[in-house]
């Protein structure tokens, strides 16, 4: 397994045990390739109460490409919260900043 898909799958795991405590969140990942992707996407998107997260997921230390940086950039214009992730704890602080949630 990747650095990288360890992280996703923390991640992953992480929104699913917050739904499995009753938490009202989504979260979905997206497959590169899919038939509706578009190169730059975020790996992950999430809902959690209402609010739209675009996630993008790089190992540490991780760099993403201009296309990458341009999703961001577009969710940032349209007021999609943005997270990149190269870390479980990463996500747990943006959680905090975000919606008050604490380990």
């Amino acid at each position: 397994m990747t650095p990288e898909k360890k992280v996703q799958n923390e991640i992953v795991k992480y929104f699913e045990d917050l739904a499995k405590k009753g938490h009202n969140v989504r979260i979905e990942r997206r497959q590169a390739g899919g038939l509706s992707y578009k190169k730059g996407m975020a790996d992950l998107w999430a809902v959690y109460d209402g609010k739209h997260i675009e996630i993008e997921v790089k190992k540490p230390n991780g760099k993403r490409t201009p296309m990458q940086e341009k999703w961001e950039f577009m969710c940032n214009q349209i007021y999609i919260l943005y997270c990149l992730a190269d870390s479980l704890q990463t996500i747990k602080n943006f959680m905090n900043i975000h919606f008050g949630l604490k380990d």
